[in-house]
C-alpha cells in the first residue's frame, strides 16, 4: 500500500492543522457512537460541547485572520466560509431539537469534509496568495490565540465500548 506524503504545512498555519486533527478525532468519537449505538442526545451534548469551546474559536481565528484577507468573491474562502455557516446551523439545530443519527452522522461528514478541504485545497490556496510577512503576522497572532485554549475533557467517554 502507498502511504500519501504529508502535507507540508507553512509553520504559521500549524496550530490551525493542529486544531483540524482535534476534529478530525471529533468525527471518530462520534462515528464509534453511531457504531455502539450509543443515544443521540448524549453525543449531540457532547458535540456542542465541543463546538462552543474548539470548533467556534477556531472558525472564528479563520474568519478574521484569513478569510478577510481573501478577496470577497474568492471562490475557495466562499465554500469555506458555507461550511463554517452550514456547521453553525447544524449546531442551532442540535440545540433547539433531539438530534437523530442522522444529523449526527451528517455533522461528521461535513466536517470532515470541510478539514479535508481546508488541509488540501484552502490552505496552500492561502500559503500561495499570501506573503511571508502577513503569513508570520497571522502566525503570530494565532500563537497568542492557542496560548490560552481550552480543551474539552469529558467524563462520559461514549465511543469507547465497555
Amino acid at each position: 500500500m502507498i502511504k500519501p506524503s504529508p502535507i507540508k504545512r507553512d509553520k504559521s498555519l500549524v496550530s490551525l492543522s493542529k486544531d483540524h486533527h482535534g476534529g478530525l478525532l471529533l468525527i471518530w468519537k462520534i462515528r464509534q457512537g453511531l457504531r455502539l449505538n450509543v443515544a443521540t442526545a448524549r453525543m449531540a451534548t457532547y458535540i456542542t460541547t465541543v463546538f462552543d469551546k474548539e470548533l467556534e474559536p477556531h472558525f472564528v481565528d479563520e474568519e478574521q485572520l484569513l478569510f478577510n484577507k481573501l478577496p470577497v468573491n474568492d471562490a475557495l474562502r466562499i465554500t469555506a466560509e458555507g461550511h463554517h455557516a452550514a456547521l453553525r446551523h447544524m449546531m442551532a439545530t442540535f440545540r433547539s431539537t433531539i438530534a437523530g443519527e442522522a444529523s449526527v452522522a451528517n455533522f461528521a461528514a461535513l466536517l470532515e469534509e470541510h478539514i479535508r478541504f481546508e488541509e488540501r485545497t484552502l490552505f496552500p490556496h492561502i500559503e500561495k496568495m499570501f506573503v511571508r510577512q502577513d503569513l508570520d503576522q497571522i502566525g503570530e497572532q494565532l500563537e497568542k490565540h492557542h496560548a490560552g485554549k481550552v480543551c474539552v475533557v469529558w467524563d462520559d467517554e461514549f465511543w469507547i465500548k465497555k
